[in-house]
């Protein structure tokens, strides 16, 4: 039985180790767009189904109670039912799966986008197409609950790191320059696209270069896409 336990906790220690490694960049940008969106007026909207609905009342409690005297109150939700009337653009969509999506959450996921909000997809397994994306590598719902959980507390405590930085909070203009810049695609939402260069992202209209998609490398110019880059 001891044997057994030490098995146990070794593979959640190891599953945990290698997430919080390999998705550190991401778990800070992740961070960062939350906090700028919560500045910006946004509710942070949590959803998710079966074990999952117990997570998102939990992440939507975070924000709402802060565990530490003196840190902000938050607006967020988890709505049991029909979440998806509640989001606006410029909302935080939180949804949670401990293994692949369910269609109830990936259809809250897709309307989230469709309606401009920001989206934070946690699942197991594989990756979904999200703003921020992180899947659990285990096929154990219990292991990718647990470092699911480990990481909405990471993100309680990043976002209020950035408050105390409230300059890092600022419209950052990245295509702003005398020269045009090339850039990545990360997202698109709105029949705009989202690009990211040097850990900053700018949403820019494509109508030059459309259509466009994840990955796409383009060069920019004053908010607009002038032109692929192969």
């Amino acid at each position: 039985m001891i044997e057994r336990l030490q098995l146990l906790v070794a593979e959640r220690e190891r599953v945990l180790g290698h997430f919080l490694e390999s998705e550190q960049r991401e778990i800070a940008l992740a961070c960062h767009s939350i906090a700028r969106a919560f500045s910006r007026g946004g509710t942070l909207v949590a959803y998710g189904v079966d074990s999952a609905e117990t997570d998102a009342a939990h992440v939507a409690v975070e924000f709402m109670h802060p565990v530490i005297v003196g840190k902000r109150a938050l607006p967020a939700l988890a709505p049991p039912n029909d979440v998806r009337g509640v989001l606006r653009s410029g909302d935080i969509a939180v949804s949670i799966a401990h293994g692949a999506e369910p269609a109830p959450v990936r259809a809250f996921r897709e309307q989230a986008r469709h309606r401009g909000a920001l989206t934070i997809a946690l699942t197991g397994g594989d990756r979904v197409d999200s703003d921020h994306a992180f899947a659990v590598p285990s096929e154990d719902p219990q292991v990718v609950q647990e470092v699911q959980e480990t990481l909405y507390h990471v993100f309680w405590e990043l976002v209020h790191v950035f408050f105390e930085h409230p300059g890092l909070l600022d419209d950052a203009c990245i295509t702003c320059g005398d020269v045009a810049i090339q850039a990545r695609v990360v997202a698109v939402r709105n029949g705009n696209a989202v690009i990211e260069k040097d850990g900053l992202r700018e949403e820019v209209a494509v109508e030059l270069v459309a259509p466009v998609d994840v990955g796409d490398m383009l060069l920019c110019h004053a908010g607009v896409a002038l032109e692929r880059v192969e």
